[in-house]
């Protein structure tokens, strides 16, 4: 009896040791996805370093000719205008982004009548902004998809390279009053602020959902 029970024993040990001493070696496999590379786009504006100037004076038969603001010297009903351009770059397929334009009002006029224009790049006629000087304007801009294309026409929708140049032309006016100026303002000088540009990403409005 006692054999028996040993051999049963010792056979439930062998079984265990079957089903539960050896492991099966299951099949894997192993790859790899392709993550791709995430670029991102670039948002940036650029100013030229000054002002060039004309003089836009009428009726001179040689209006418009180029003038040096250290040496020209100006008179009551003449007409001065400084260009600027301005690099605008957008790349991004949901960019857009407002420009600010902004100028330091200068103390003491002496005269003059100051305004400035913005031009978009291609267009010398049609500004698409105009302002006094010292007062803010603002542009609208995206990228180069139609989906933030904006209906209105301050919103400027840069080229396929993302990128588009306006220029800025300040205008200053020496009002001429006709008669009985005597002499006002001889002599005096007008010192121009600096021209501010930045340029901010938005995410509203045209082309999102408010």
């Amino acid at each position: 009896m006692k054999n028996k029970t040993k051999g049963i024993i010792a056979g439930v040990a062998g079984i265990a040791l079957l089903s539960g001493g050896s492991t099966f070696a299951l099949w894997s496999a192993q790859d790899t996805v392709e993550g791709g590379t995430i670029v991102n786009g670039d948002l940036n504006v650029v100013a030229d370093e000054s002002l060039s100037w004309i003089d836009a004076s009428a009726p001179r038969g040689d209006a418009n000719h180029a003038i040096d603001l250290d040496t020209w010297r100006m008179v009551p009903g003449d007409v001065a205008k400084g260009t600027q351009t301005v690099d605008v770059t957008l790349v991004g397929d949901n960019l857009a982004a407002r420009l600010d334009l902004t100028s330091v009002a200068p103390g003491a006029l002496n005269g003059l009548v100051l305004g400035y224009e913005v031009f978009a790049e291609g267009d010398t006629t049609t500004p698409v902004a105009a302002g006094t000087y010292g007062a803010p304007a603002t542009l609208r801009f995206a990228a180069n998809d139609k989906s933030l294309e904006a209906t209105t026409p301050t919103t400027i929708v840069v080229e396929e390279d993302g990128t588009t140049t306006l220029t800025v032309v300040v205008t200053a006016t020496f009002t001429d009053t006709g008669s009985g100026q005597a002499r006002n303002n001889v002599t005096a000088s007008t010192v121009l602020g600096n021209v501010g540009v930045s340029l901010t990403q938005v995410r509203t409005g045209a082309g999102f959902s408010s």
